[in-house]
């Protein structure tokens, strides 16, 4: 396995860290915000993953629990902030509908997330 197969945060953040930067840049930003954006980013994935020996938690935000019990926290976590972001970005709607303001992000966000939902079960129920 290579390393960065080992590493797979690394190898997420040496992809969207550029992509980021590369944005950043389209977008009218400076070249200091693009390298913040990029720094930000490689920065949280070499850190997780240089720590990912030295803890449990390290091990689990890069992407490699070390047993069942790491894997089954990281499903709860990814249940806990999928549900959070589900509340929030539809809080947000609310409050856009509710003041006039544009409300298409928020509902772009709801119906990512459901059709995301949706169709990762159905996948998991194909296979099982």
């Amino acid at each position: 396995m290579t390393m960065l197969g080992r590493h797979p945060a690394l190898a997420a953040g040496l992809v969207i860290g550029p992509v980021m930067a590369l944005a950043s840049l389209l977008g009218g930003g400076s070249v200091l915000g693009a390298a913040v954006s990029l720094a930000i980013v490689i920065g949280y994935a070499l850190i997780v993953s240089l720590l990912a020996r030295r803890g449990d938690a390290f091990a689990i935000l890069a992407g490699t629990p070390e047993d069942e019990r790491g894997g089954h926290q990281n499903e709860v976590a990814s249940t806990w902030a999928f549900g959070i972001t589900a509340i929030v970005a539809l809080g947000g709607l609310a409050v856009a509908q509710a003041t006039g303001g544009s409300w298409t992000p928020y509902a772009l966000i709801c119906v990512v997330m459901a059709v995301a939902y949706a169709g990762s079960l159905l996948v998991l129920r194909l296979r099982s």
